[in-house]
């Protein structure tokens, strides 16, 4: 078995821009429109509407407690909220983050070809307005994972459609540890 080993690294402004311009995540942020408008009245953009077939919006809490990275997509977006309203402290909360779309990395994977330079693992910050909240978007190989330790596992919200379907994407002779 091929360990695909990542050396997460701390999420920062630069790298969310990063991963936005590769089209994989989007950032909480007002649109032009509604920056520039002049309107008494004010202004309103839709950032993205989920498609009616993957149902209403839903929002769940989550708890990670697994070091094993089980990645997976979704066929529409959701929005990872990383706020701790409660003041506890848990364990790192890791994201590990395909760098190319799943069907790019399937087949990487099935010509051997898959390194630690397709993913990176992102060490999530709690509480900060520019990195706490963003758009996973779809077809985003992602998946949640913690360390070991005494302390509980991370908690954080997702709102994403309520039948949104997940695309396990696994891959034969590959594990990815951090």
């Amino acid at each position: 078995m091929e360990i695909i080993k990542l050396k997460p690294v701390n999420a920062t402004k630069k790298i969310f821009a990063t991963l936005e311009k590769k089209k994989l995540i989007r950032r909480l942020k007002a649109t032009s429109k509604v920056l520039g408008a002049k309107s008494p009245k004010g202004a309103v953009s839709t950032i993205y509407s989920s498609s009616v077939s993957n149902g209403a919006h839903k929002l769940i809490c989550v708890r990670v407690n697994s070091q094993q990275a089980k990645l997976n997509s979704h066929p529409d977006n959701e929005e990872f909220i990383i706020i701790d309203p409660s003041g506890r402290r848990f364990k790192p909360l890791y994201i590990i983050i395909g760098l190319s779309k799943q069907a790019i990395l399937k087949a990487k994977a099935g010509r051997g070809k898959l390194g630690s330079g397709d993913f990176m693992a992102l060490r999530l910050k709690y509480n900060d307005p520019a990195l706490s909240v963003f758009t996973m978007l779809k077809g985003t190989v992602h998946c949640e994972i913690t360390s070991r330790g005494k302390r509980g596992g991370p908690v954080f919200f997702v709102a994403e459609p309520s039948r949104l379907k997940m695309d396990r994407l696994r891959l034969q002779g590959y594990r990815i540890q951090i």
